[in-house]
């Protein structure tokens, strides 16, 4: 059979020669559309006629897609009758398809995109959507807002919602504000990412805009009423909006909305302008080093642990204390918004706990909910959808396989599927509705087993799979990061050979500077490169803040480190803080450390007034 391309013409390397099949489509399908050749199908908006081709448009949108091969009308004789866009819409869109020409303004962007949102002409609508993204200001962005909420266009909505939410308080006093329909207002006004000092700004914004046309809005202001967090409001602020209700005639609905001590869960939780998001060190364990000939032993000085919480915000560089637990020894810990959790751990006589506590940064205040179903340490604490999940671990000496959940609203454990053995001391993260357990103490058949793989759970299939893993991993930390995991320190060697993940080797291993990243598959990035720690850590605390990685205390060589690093992607080395960990002359803080929203001062000092 004779070969498309002689062997010759690899050699021609003229422009004529160059061309790819793409181009020469591209360039005869120009002249057709301005000859006017072989057109099969015409677009009618405003009288005005549009020739073009079905293939055409039927290949870059499945709005005309479908038209096309229908049984109706349009299908047969190729007229298209098009409501509600201007002609110069689909002059400029026919332009695109045929020249590949778009011209965009801030006058024009918004109608073709609605026009190209409609039609579903997706390559134009992300052209248009990056063209608005790039040109939002504070001038607009309550009209970029309402155009993608109304076409759910997620990365629009995303970039519009950020400006909103950095200037409300100036941008709901616009006119535009005023003008915007009740879904969109709520959409804005039920967020999270509102940066307010006081809901009271976010309720005079929706009583503004009821009052700019009040016979027509007074229902749609009490669906608005729903979503203000009157939990977040001082005595003085509520006392305004009781005189407000009395005032619309609906004081009996407020008075119920606002007696009684409210549910945080209920209220939605705090907005980003009412509290900081710090890092909280709980201080697990404390012991004393003691050197004899290069030899080690330490000593268990404090059996009441967690006398206290050092609390470090990283945008002041400030340390403060908060209410410790004086109960148990090595608790697993977890946070969920401005509340902490523990669960497990010791007793002070030596014996596993089954007790799940919860701290409220809000009130200041340390509750103890139900317990377990059995007593677990050294076992695994994540939260995921608003449960929390205690996985594997041991009871006092033996391990466990099981798991169980926690529903942070119906205030119950539940069993989950087991994991495939005994596992303790591993690194854990969630990711994307995966919970990934890393490496660990395996005890599926003798104690002190290293287990060189990854261990994932999804909460949806209540199923585990398992990973293979080119390291032995014992003891370090996992953070979710973007669409990753790092994992930081501890004690970790590399292997020369691939192991299965049944596979485990006896625990020995150096405290390590190896850090690496996992894509959501469970295999080791080659794109992500972690740099090296810059000393060798173990039991350091790791949080990720924003976008960076910080590493706090922990030990290096039976030394105490009580120094911060931290990591951003795209630096090439870890970065020394000025600050350090609070110290305890002469003993090791071995710490925990999560990301707790801590409430503003004002909130602080009336929570515990009145919950």
């Amino acid at each position: 059979m004779d070969s498309l391309v002689d062997g010759d013409s690899e050699k021609n390397d003229t422009p004529e020669a160059s061309q790819s099949l793409g181009s020469f489509v591209s360039q005869g399908l120009k002249q057709i559309y301005l000859n006017q050749q072989f057109c099969d199908a015409t677009l009618v908006v405003e009288g005005r006629r549009f020739p073009c081709h079905r293939v055409l448009l039927a290949s870059v949108s499945p709005y005309f897609r479908v038209m096309f091969t229908s049984s109706f009308k349009e299908s047969q004789d190729g007229e298209v009758f098009l409501k509600g866009i201007a002609p110069f819409t689909i002059q400029s869109i026919l332009n695109y398809l045929y020249l590949e020409e778009i011209l965009l303004t801030a006058e024009t962007a918004e109608e073709l995109f609605i026009a190209s949102s409609r039609l579903q002409i997706l390559p134009l609508e992300e052209i248009i959507s990056r063209f608005l993204v790039k040109n939002i200001s504070m001038e607009n962005c309550l009209g970029i807002y309402a155009l993608a909420y109304a076409h759910n266009h997620k990365d629009l909505l995303h970039a519009a919602m950020h400006h909103i939410s950095l200037n409300f308080g100036l941008i709901s006093e616009d006119y535009d504000f005023m003008c915007l329909d009740l879904s969109t207002l709520t959409s804005i006004i039920s967020s999270d990412d509102l940066v307010v000092a006081s809901e009271l700004v976010v309720y005079r914004a929706a009583q503004r805009w009821m009052r700019f046309q009040p016979a027509e809005r007074l229902r749609g202001f009490a669906v608005l009423m729903r979503h203000i967090r009157l939990p977040f409001l001082t005595r003085e602020e509520l006392a305004e909006i009781q005189a407000d209700s009395e005032f619309y005639g609906d004081a009996q609905m407020w008075q119920k909305q606002l007696v009684g001590k409210e549910k945080l869960w209920e209220s939605g939780g705090l907005r980003q302008g009412m509290y900081d998001e710090c890092i909280v060190c709980m201080e697990l364990h404390r012991y004393r080093i003691q050197h004899v000939e290069n030899e080690y032993s330490e000593f268990d000085i404090d059996s009441d642990l967690l006398s206290g919480m050092d609390c470090f915000d990283p945008h002041t560089g400030k340390w403060k204390k908060l209410p410790g637990l004086k109960c148990l020894r090595h608790p697993a810990s977890m946070a969920v918004e401005h509340k902490l959790y523990l669960s497990g751990g010791k007793h002070q006589d030596g014996s596993c706990s089954d007790t799940l506590y919860e701290y409220n940064s809000f009130t200041s205040q340390w509750v103890r909910l139900p317990s377990m179903s059995v007593p677990r340490d050294a076992h695994g604490f994540l939260a995921c959808n608003l449960k929390l999940y205690a996985l594997g671990g041991r009871n006092d000496r033996h391990g466990l396989a099981s798991a169980e959940s926690f529903d942070l609203v119906q205030k119950a454990w539940t069993p989950i599927s087991n994991l495939p053995f005994r596992l303790l001391f591993f690194a854990s993260t969630v990711l994307k509705n995966k919970l990934y357990l890393i490496g660990g103490e395996a005890l599926a058949v003798v104690p002190k087993l290293v287990y060189s793989g990854i261990l994932i759970y999804d909460v949806n299939l209540d199923t585990w799979s398992q990973l293979p893993l080119d390291f032995k991993c014992y003891e370090t930390t996992a953070i979710s990061m973007h669409d990753g995991i790092c994992v930081i320190g501890g004690f970790c060697e590399e292997k020369g050979r691939q192991l299965t993940p049944g596979s485990s080797t006896e625990v020995s291993l150096p405290c390590s500077r190896k850090c690496f990243f996992l894509n959501e598959d469970g295999k080791v990035s080659r794109e992500v490169v972690i740099p090296e720690l810059p000393e060798t850590f173990a039991f350091a605390g790791v949080v990720c803040w924003q976008r960076r990685i910080y590493l706090m205390g922990g030990v290096n060589c039976y030394q105490l480190c009580n120094r911060i690093f931290y990591w951003e992607p795209g630096d090439s080395c870890w970065t020394e803080c000025k600050e350090h960990v609070p110290n305890v002359e002469g003993f090791i803080r071995i710490f925990k450390c999560v990301m707790l929203k801590i409430p503003k001062n004002t909130l602080c000092s009336f929570a515990k007034k009145y919950l």
